[in-house]
């Protein structure tokens, strides 16, 4: 005899409960990394603690927390594995989202991640026109004076960007950032706009405009690379379409939890 229909429907509606449960307590073990105890998580994800302790035993039991020990309740390392093994897929993942981009604006796009205290360009989408702009892969850049480099120091405090790259720097081109109160200045409009420029300050001819993304998996700057003669002509229409870029790409990989 086949089972009711509204019993299934019971048990698939009780089945989405308990993982939507789960969820929240994998985000809020997330943002706590030193752990925490049951009676945190309850309050935290306002569930009782007895079913915070049955869901947590579960999770235990498949290493996707760990339920002992000085901390209390943190991430285990199946779920920390798995974390490991997508971080090496970043390209993989924001390749379809680089593209777009690419074809909405016509211009070149790349990911790029701060390294030490240069701007390393992981990976590009170079634009199919006559006129463009082709990054090398490794290519280091000074982080005070490109687009990507300020979009990453600006996700840090003041003081974080000055320990960083000091307070004089290297001129590069005739606009080339020379001391900290100038870069300040770029740092305060980024954080205000959520977008960096450069205009001739790192290469001659090329300007770019690009936007910073803090994931669990990294953070890394978007930058449209333009021919200067050409940076102001779709300008608003670029500046939207990366922001749209920021926000899907963040989506697709999951926002960093907040830094104290």
């Amino acid at each position: 005899m086949s089972e009711p229909l509204h019993c299934r429907d019971d048990e698939r509606i009780g089945g989405i409960q308990v993982i939507t449960r789960a969820a929240k307590i994998l985000d809020a073990l997330g943002a706590t990394p030193n752990g925490m105890s049951l009676g945190e998580i309850a309050q935290a994800v306002n569930l009782p603690r007895s079913t915070v302790q049955r869901i947590v035993g579960a999770l235990d039991s498949v290493q996707l927390v760990r339920s002992h020990g000085v901390g209390g309740v943190r991430l285990g390392p199946a779920l920390l594995r798995l974390i490991a093994n997508v971080h090496t897929d970043v390209v993989a993942i924001a390749q379809p989202w680089l593209q777009a981009l690419c074809d909405a604006t016509g211009e070149t796009v790349s990911l790029a991640r701060a390294s030490g205290l240069q701007l390393a360009i992981v990976h590009y989408v170079v634009a199919d026109r006559e006129l463009r702009v082709v990054p090398r892969i490794g290519m280091n850049l000074p982080l005070y004076s490109t687009s990507g480099g300020r979009a990453l120091l600006a996700l840090d405090s003041d003081e974080a960007a000055k320990e960083l790259v000091g307070e004089a720097y290297q001129a590069i081109t005739e606009l080339t950032v020379r001391d900290f109160p100038a870069l300040l200045a770029h740092l305060t409009e980024i954080r205000h706009t959520g977008l960096a420029y450069d205009r001739g300050e790192t290469l001659e001819g090329i300007s770019t405009m690009a936007v910073a993304i803090d994931t669990i998996l990294g953070r890394f700057s978007i930058s449209l690379l333009i021919p200067s003669a050409r940076f102001q002509l779709n300008e608003e229409r670029n500046r939207a379409e990366i922001l749209k870029c920021k926000d899907a790409l963040i989506d697709e990989i999951g926002k960093a939890a907040l830094r104290d």
